[in-house]
Order: structure tokens, then C-alpha cells, then sequence
């Protein structure tokens, strides 16, 4: 069950796309939610923008002192480097593969489906991605889809780099809107 009282969390380190994430505070904010950076740097976590490093953006909580069970949802924001170190972290592999094994809404953004694979929780899961993901994606026993920019697969939402930050999030805050219609019934 998904308390969609609780915060959203966006799992970020140094490198993330620096535009992406802002579109979602933007949007997640719009839209009535609160939404808390979640990042293994502690104090500040600077993004990515175009062809060099951006801004440098509050973060909310370190990753180590926190749980799945702290978050209605996880928000993984593109970027290649952002992403390398998350794949490494060991805190961050639990914590993602928390809120896929406890069905909580998850949006893996682009190359963060490579973080799916990290978390071992890619399984049979249909999934979409950069295609420079595909192999180590295929490998896991995911199953790539190609030809859709949007890929929902039970609790887990993936994109590709073409699909726009407003169509990502929509398709995210569906499975709130699927999770509260299941609880009613």
C-alpha cells in the first residue's frame, strides 16, 4: 500500500541532468506533492547542464540514513554520472530495490534503468532505455522494449532519452492514481 502522504523521493549524485530534475521539482510541487533529495553527497549535489556541470542543488536527506518506507515513491533522474555512482552504492541498490520489491511507484529516467540491473530487481520486468543500456539490460533477464519511449511494468516506470519530462512524470503519477483506485475497491 502506497501512503501518498509521504514525500517523493528523487535519488540523485553529482551528475544528474541538471533540467530534468528541475522539471520534476517544478512539476511534483504543481501538482500538490512534496518531493525530497535523497543523495550518498551530503549537503549539496550539483547537476548537469548540456556540456558541463550546473547548478548545485540542496540535498534534503543522505541516502545512507534513509528507507524506503520514508517515501510514497522514487523519482531516478537521468545522468550518466549521477547514475555510474549510484550503481556502485550500496545504499542506494537497497534502497531502489525497497521500493520495487514493496510495489511503491518507481520512474527510472533513461540510463537510471541501468540502476534496475544494479538492485538486481530487473527480472522478466519489461523495460525501455538508452540503447547504449540494452545489453547489460537484456542480460539481466529484462526484456527490452524498443519501440515504446515509455515503459510501465507493474510499480516501475522506464524512458527513453527522447520522451519528454512531463509525459515521464504523468506516467509516474499514474501508478499513484492506479494505487489509490486497487485501495478503494
Amino acid at each position: 500500500m502506497t501512503d501518498t502522504t509521504l514525500p517523493i523521493a528523487i535519488l540523485a549524485a553529482a551528475g544528474f541532468e541538471e533540467t530534468t530534475f528541475t522539471d520534476f521539482q517544478k512539476a511534483l510541487l504543481a501538482a500538490g506533492h512534496v518531493a525530497r533529495v535523497v543523495t550518498p553527497d551530503a549537503g549539496l549535489v550539483q547537476g548537469w547542464h548540456e556540456d558541463g556541470w550546473g547548478h548545485h542543488f540542496m540535498a534534503d536527506d543522505n541516502l545512507s540514513d534513509m528507507l524506503s518506507a520514508d517515501f510514497s515513491g522514487l523519482i531516478v533522474p537521468n545522468g550518466e554520472r549521477s547514475n555510474k555512482t549510484l550503481n556502485a552504492n550500496l545504499h542506494a541498490r537497497r534502497f531502489v530495490k525497497a521500493f520495487v520489491d514493496t510495489g511503491k511507484p518507481v520512474l527510472m529516467v533513461a540510463d537510471a534503468v541501468s540502476l534496475l540491473v544494479a538492485a538486481e530487481v530487473a527480472g522478466a520486468r519489461r523495460v525501455t532505455g538508452p540503447e547504449a543500456e540494452r545489453e547489460a539490460v537484456s542480460a539481466s533477464g529484462a526484456v527490452w522494449v524498443e519501440d515504446e519511449p515509455i515503459v510501465t511494468n507493474e510499480n516501475v516506470v522506464t524512458t527513453t532519452d527522447q520522451t519528454s519530462n512531463g509525459a515521464r512524470l504523468q506516467a509516474f503519477l499514474d501508478l499513484f492514481a492506479d494505487a489509490e483506485v486497487q485501495e478503494a475497491a
